[in-house]
């Protein structure tokens, strides 16, 4: 075989395609169904008829190749079926065929819901596709409420959510004017009142201005159980609630509604249990957890009684408020969005001889404090944390500067604590973190040694069970959950381990996968600190603060580590340099928030705390 002809049997295995094939088949299709020819089929919608080819529709809708095939099945002529299609408007049925036989769909805001409608009952997946891009480019303050309306039953989550969110931009102009707010119709309602993260109005207002939406059209009664069960009722005061809500016709005449306002008098009624008795109707309205610092110990030791909560980035910090007292040593957990404050120390004392067992409880609702059931030890140096909704403090120092290995467990709807199944030694300045419903302790000073071991307690078993110990002996440390790891951060050794007269920082970080009862060791951290705060915010891991061994002096830097790139990161500092304080992370409601803003206008350089822009960067 020569040249010529072996490159000429080469060529047989490359197709040539031709760029305007497509379109001149398109083209060819479409006169043919103008002209009708070759039509064998008819679809018909309000009494109009459209001819078109069987086999055209078909290929591009499995819906349709099996209605034609059911239709087409007897023999016979086939030339004059008719297909009648409910619920599909002429017009749209006849944008979405064009779409069929040319590629081209003529969109407007005036016909979407007709074409769209026509698409999804002919089951034309790219003409419904088109429809839903053209919805998000077309979405608006203007026509948002439109849109969440046509996306509600099969529009894609991405549209949804977008729809929402401008929704909730524009909620306030919808609500603050009567005429916006009657014309709304249920599904755009519902958006809002669904919304958490709705500003500017208190729950007292979004039921007036529902009630207001009910009784504008007598025919919406019928819905109102439906639409009042978004309305959180237990965050309007009990007060409010008897002398407002309860007497509003509605709810008393209908049932359900009434077993609303009844649910949320009794939730307020059984003041120590509230935060186990949650439901739709008593969570917080906000969509963003918020980094939050709690009393401690500052320069010249003074005792803080100071709350504040950081913004996002945890870069910027503003006072939120004050405890009732102030304490260092203490701990804090949060169950349910209630901050529980629990023992330390009032008044600062070396050697740990005044500690306290009184409990505070914050309300992020209402901005309240309450003082529940104090513990049955005086507790300081210790830690506690929330394990099955219960919470646990363990072991610490108690009077007259003792160590203790009680365990003690707090049950928040008897407002009781009672004792545990005690720790295996005496220890205190140990940390803990809570994986999948165990608690594990790690670390600790027992009998004036520096340890590291770990042990998990069961709470259903009441039960300490001893598991690998740490890389590193250490205490004043920070322990914190991420995932499936728990990590184990800073703290100090005893010189008596090293031979040493003094202190020494410990500044390896480790974690601890409880699944395979092993410990991986991180390289060393950029800070030299301990009793620090240690807490878990987006999945990050928070340290602030803490005390300095080398230059003797209490620290109010922020660092942030990220464990899937293993980078640790200085973000800025605190208001102030804290040690021996706690940090917690929770949702604020709006009242909050809006007084946080209100009182950095008023005071704009005490209100808050900006960080320097340079930022350290450590990489593992």
């Amino acid at each position: 075989m020569d040249a010529f002809s072996t490159s000429l049997s080469q060529s047989k295995h490359q197709p040539l395609v031709s760029d305007a094939y497509p379109d001149k088949l398109l083209e060819g299709l479409f006169n043919l169904r103008t002209r009708n020819i070759l039509c064998d089929i008819m679809l018909e919608a309000e009494g109009i008829t459209f001819p078109v080819h069987k086999v055209i529709l078909a290929s591009v809708s499995s819906y349709c190749k099996l209605l034609f095939g059911a239709k087409t099945a007897a023999p016979g002529n086939q030339q004059n079926i008719v297909i009648k299609l409910n619920n599909v408007s002429a017009r749209g049925l006849k944008h979405v065929l064009d779409f069929v036989y040319s590629n081209r769909l003529n969109l407007t805001l005036d016909t979407i819901e007709e074409i769209l409608k026509a698409a999804e009952i002919l089951l034309v997946r790219d003409a419904i596709k088109l429809c839903f891009k053209f919805l998000e480019e077309c979405l608006s303050q203007r026509n948002c409420m439109d849109i969440v309306k046509i996306t509600q039953k099969s529009g894609p989550q991405d549209l949804k959510q977008k729809a929402a969110s401008y929704v909730g931009q524009y909620y306030k102009h919808i609500l603050g004017n009567h005429r916006s707010l009657v014309e709304l119709d249920k599904v755009a309602l519902c958006t809002i009142l669904d919304d958490n993260g709705i500003q500017g109005y208190s729950e007292l207002e979004l039921f007036d201005c529902t009630i207001r939406w009910l009784y504008h059209d007598e025919n919406r009664l019928k819905d109102a159980a439906e639409i009042l069960k978004r309305i959180r009722f237990c965050l309007i005061p009990a007060a409010k609630l008897q002398k407002c809500v309860q007497e509003t016709s509605l709810m008393k005449t209908n049932l359900q509604c009434h077993r609303y306002l009844q649910e949320a008098l009794s939730y307020h009624s059984h003041l120590y249990a509230q935060p186990l008795i949650q439901s739709a109707r008593s969570q917080i309205r906000s969509i963003t957890d918020h980094l939050v610092i709690l009393g401690g110990r500052t320069k010249d030791n003074r005792i803080c009684s100071d709350v504040w909560v950081a913004d996002e980035t945890g870069s910027c910090w503003r006072k939120m408020g004050e405890m009732c007292i102030p304490l260092y040593h203490h701990k804090v957990v949060v169950v349910n969005d209630f901050v529980f404050v629990i023992g330390g120390q009032h008044r600062f004392e070396a050697n740990g001889k005044q500690p306290s067992n009184e409990v505070f409880r914050f309300d992020v609702r209402n901005n309240s404090w309450l003082q529940v059931a104090g513990m049955l030890e005086r507790r300081t140096r210790f830690h506690a944390d929330t394990v099955l909704d219960h919470i646990i403090s363990v072991a610490g120092g108690t009077i007259q500067g003792n160590l203790t290995n009680t365990v003690e467990e707090y049950k928040p709807v008897e407002n009781k604590w009672q004792f545990a199944a005690p720790f295996p030694v005496a220890v205190a300045d140990h940390a803990g973190a809570v994986h999948k419903a165990i608690l594990y302790i790690s670390g600790e000073i027992g009998d004036g040694v520096t340890l590291k071991d770990i042990y998990s307690y069961l709470p259903r078993l009441q039960r300490w069970i001893v598991n690998r110990a740490m890389t590193f002996a250490r205490c004043d440390h920070g322990m914190a959950t991420i995932g499936d790891k728990i990590f184990c951060v800073g703290g100090r050794i005893h010189s008596f381990l090293l031979q040493s007269s003094e202190w020494v920082h410990v500044n390896e970080t480790e974690y601890y996968v409880p699944g395979t009862d092993q410990w991986t060791t991180l390289k060393v951290s950029p800070f030299n600190c301990c009793q620090f705060s240690t807490s878990v915010h987006n999945s990050k891991l928070y340290i602030t603060g803490g005390g300095s061994l080398h230059q003797m002096m209490k620290k109010d830097s922020v660092f942030i580590y990220h464990p899937e790139a293993r980078r640790w990161e200085r973000v800025g500092a605190l208001p102030l340099p804290l040690m021996d304080h706690a940090a917690c992370t929770l949702k604020l409601c709006d009242e909050v928030l809006n007084k946080l803003k209100r009182e950095e206008r008023v005071h704009p350089l005490l209100g808050s705390k900006k960080s320097s822009t340079l930022k350290l960067l450590v990489t593992d």
